[in-house]
């Protein structure tokens, strides 16, 4: 897409120290009592005198209009306005332009604040790193638009206001909204360092070295050792790679998609210097919510399932896959080398369904290390979460197959030695539950009766599934397990 839009721009003339483009299409006026707005694209322009010449085009075919062109005024602007309010027209034309110019600038600014609302366009590209320094030394009106702008904002509003504060980033798939995130929390992680004081550390900081003197805290000035200031910022951040191999996917519109939504909560102690108005961070928790479950078993056509099924397989650890079963997998029909991942992942029921099990943009190898780094740095068993993950996989592959009972025909499943793609006894075992539990919820249905005779009110009954039932059961037991990872 970047090549695409690169090639794209490089046939349109930029006419120097002008915000006007010969070949972009603009909104224009049908008239200066009218309130309609035509498309029109720039066909020539002398800056100088202020004055081009614009083509119609029409709006639902995007073709220029024959014989439809005429001079229009080309008011003189500045090239962009970091707050839009500043803008001499606010209307729809006028935003977008705004924003598409401050994008394509030279030096990328995708960051455009309306009052004290902040808008980001995706800059597909790293940006130089900005210094936090820039915005907590001075007034934020006179700070550029930035994730940090509005960190801080929030900071200052909880000293002085002394409420609790809220931001919420929103915005389609793809928009940066994680990443924007991420900026965000970095910030308010590494606030506190800005402030002199001696920090309140969290209790469980103070736990773990309980034994040790106050001096032990603080350097010479009084703040606490950075180490120990850190570290509640570090786990938050570290364990964001857990957050998204579990729960990010590569979508037709982004190759990390979050497919769930996040409520993090950042808890801040005052200071115990009371003559100090300094905030420090001293809690954190993050909420997740409206996870795509959906994707667990049937991911759309082109689009992969969770990061973390492909991170397992492509992770280059025999041992590991040998003893989850996943690859080589005994009740595999069929026996692809070892060195090819792809042929196994295309073995496997929950994954082979889309049609896509490889991005471009992600190194599942590399993220499967990070993954593990974080599981060690936030305490997790690693081992055991990824059972939970194989067992899943080797769910999806379990088949059933009818009988003929006193109720009619209804599914049966295979056992240990007869199964032809997966075997409900590995499953069961990977996800520590009795074989015969998982049998009975995936092949019966239970009904109690609450109505009838005092003697049968109460009765529990169980009737066989069909073939198609128990594979529904299959899915939703499969869901339900991996929504609660």
């Amino acid at each position: 897409p970047l090549d695409k839009f690169t090639e794209a721009m490089s046939d349109k003339d930029f006419v120097a120290d002008s915000p006007y483009r010969v070949g972009d299409l603009y909104w224009k006026k049908d008239n200066e009592a009218s309130d309609d707005w035509g498309l029109v694209k720039l066909t020539s322009a002398d800056v100088e005198a202020c004055v081009g010449m614009v083509a119609l085009i029409d709006e639902r075919t995007g073709s220029r209009l024959p014989n439809q062109t005429e001079p229009v005024q080309l008011h003189a602007a500045t090239l962009t306005c970091a707050d839009m309010t500043s803008l001499r027209y606010l209307h729809e034309a006028a935003l977008l332009k705004n924003l598409y110019d401050r994008w394509i600038a030279s030096d990328r600014q995708p960051y455009t604040s309306m009052s004290n609302v902040l808008i980001a366009v995706n800059p597909l590209r790293y940006l130089k790193k900005v210094e936090k320094a820039v915005f907590v030394s001075q007034s934020l009106d006179k700070s550029p638009p930035h994730p940090y702008n509005v960190a801080e904002n929030a900071y200052r509003q909880l000293r002085t206001v002394k409420q609790n504060q809220s931001i919420i980033i929103s915005g389609e798939s793809g928009s940066g909204k994680t990443e924007t995130s991420k900026i965000i929390l970095d910030f308010l992680t590494e606030r506190s360092q800005f402030t002199g004081g001696r920090a309140l550390l969290s209790s469980t900081l103070r736990t773990s070295r309980s034994n040790q003197d106050d001096e032990d805290y603080y350097d010479e000035e009084g703040r606490p050792h950075p180490g120990l200031a850190h570290s509640l910022g570090d786990r938050l951040m570290k364990t964001i790679p857990i957050l998204e191999s579990f729960g990010n996917a590569k979508t037709h519109r982004n190759h990390n998609s979050s497919r769930f939504g996040k409520y993090m909560r950042l808890q801040f102690s005052p200071d115990v210097d009371l003559s100090s108005t300094a905030l420090h961070l001293t809690g954190a928790s993050i909420d997740t919510y409206l996870l795509e479950t959906s994707r667990v078993v049937h991911p759309p056509t082109g689009e992969r399932n969770f990061h973390v099924f492909y991170e397992l397989l492509r992770s280059g650890d025999a041992k590991l896959l040998n003893d989850l079963k996943l690859i080589p997998n005994p009740y595999m029909p069929k026996d692809p080398r070892l060195s090819n991942c792809d042929a196994w992942l295309d073995m496997y029921h929950y994954l082979n369904r889309s049609g896509c099990t490889h991005s471009e943009f992600l190194n599942d190898r590399a993220n499967f290390q990070k993954l593990k780094d974080a599981l060690v740095f936030a305490g997790i068993d690693a081992v055991q979460l990824l059972q939970i993950v194989a067992g899943v996989l080797h769910l999806g592959n379990v088949t059933f197959y009818e009988e003929d009972t006193a109720e009619g025909l209804t599914a049966a499943i295979h056992r240990e030695g007869d199964a032809p793609d997966a075997s409900i006894d590995v499953v069961a075992d990977l996800l520590g539950i009795k074989a015969d539990d998982l049998i009975d919820a995936l092949l019966k249905k239970k009904i109690e009766r609450t109505k009838g005779s005092f003697q049968r009110r109460g009765s529990v009954y169980f009737v066989g599934k069909t073939k198609q039932q128990a594979a529904y059961s299959r899915d939703t037991v499969a869901k339900m397990i991996y929504n609660q990872v």
